[in-house]
């Protein structure tokens, strides 16, 4: 099923537009994949995801969404993000074997969402700027797919030219999960990002990874799939290097920086009340470290005295 972004005209560059759709075609299908093709002259980045029901803007018309790009109430899954730097199989995203996402307008994700950032004015009707094509099944699968990020908040001190390593730890207090992979993103003073998951004083590394520049790295988990049970902490460090005098501030903007962490995963379909919407752990950097949880405690140390 092919699913086109609206044709619209865009005065000035660099906005967000989002649109949602009303899924009345499909009843409930289990989608495997998704493939979404951009116009790169005009669309920086598209962002693809599936609610419950629109926070705004029930006409199912686009609007401009620069300033508040919250459009989901209710259940939410975000599914895919992909942009001029993060190209994975030309935008193609398939979910793994026994991992599908049950959507339908009789199910609790009844609507796509996009969201739209532009680089260029769109003075002509460009049509489509976006296609998203969904690949389903009507069938369940073993598991239905959620994502759960893990990222930080605060600065990055100023001169650490010789490295300060942004920390994450949280524990798991939801129903188990099948782990397949994470998604990796960093931007200019970025250089590497280690994901793990830790249980009874054992760390298991999922995924290391290098994220210079702005690339959204999506790595499988190291060796297969792993389970996440009640009672395992997630955690997550990135390695940054800051020459300047001054901090740097964790956010959004080109010129801020990033520790994401998303870890992709799928759960049994009798646990949907559980992970309606993607979870998130947030750390406050420069204020926390793996010194601050019982379970990273025994590896913390001073930032300070990283070497690279």
């Amino acid at each position: 099923m092919k699913l086109p972004f609206p044709s619209i005209k865009i005065n000035e560059p660099d906005q967000y537009n989002c649109y949602t759709r009303y899924l009345e075609e499909l009843d409930e299908v289990y989608v495997l994949s998704t493939l979404i093709e951009i116009n790169h002259d005009f669309v920086h980045h598209a962002d693809l995801g599936f609610c419950e029901e629109p926070e705004d803007f029930a006409s199912h018309q686009p609007w401009e969404c620069s300033k508040s790009r919250k459009y989901c109430k209710g259940g939410a899954v975000g599914v895919y993000f992909f942009d001029d730097y993060f190209k994975p199989e030309n935008g193609l995203m398939r979910f793994p074997k026994d991992i599908s996402l049950k959507v339908g307008f009789s199910t609790m994700l009844r609507h796509i969402t996009f969201e739209m950032h532009t680089k260029a004015a769109v003075t002509d009707f460009q049509y489509p700027l976006i296609n998203v094509t969904l690949t389903f099944i009507k069938t369940p699968t073993k598991y239905n797919y959620q994502s759960h990020l893990l990222l930080t908040d605060g600065f990055i001190p100023a001169n650490k030219e010789k490295g300060y390593f942004a920390e994450i730890a949280c524990s798991w207090s939801k129903p188990d999960v099948v782990a397949y992979a994470v998604q990796v993103h960093t931007h200019h003073y970025g250089y590497t990002a280690d994901v793990y998951r830790i249980r009874n004083g054992t760390w298991t590394l999922m995924v290391s990874q290098l994220t210079q520049g702005k690339a959204k790295v999506f790595v499988p988990v190291a060796g297969g799939a792993i389970d996440v049970r009640r009672g395992d902490v997630l955690a997550a460090k990135c390695l940054y290097i800051n020459k300047d005098n001054k901090p740097v501030r964790f956010g959004q903007d080109d010129g801020q920086e990033m520790c994401n962490a998303d870890i992709h995963f799928g759960y049994e379909f009798k646990y949907e009340g559980s992970f309606q919407r993607g979870g998130a752990c947030m750390t406050q950097q420069p204020e926390f470290s793996f010194c601050d949880h019982e379970a990273t405690s025994g590896i913390c140390g001073d930032n300070s005295k990283i070497n690279i």
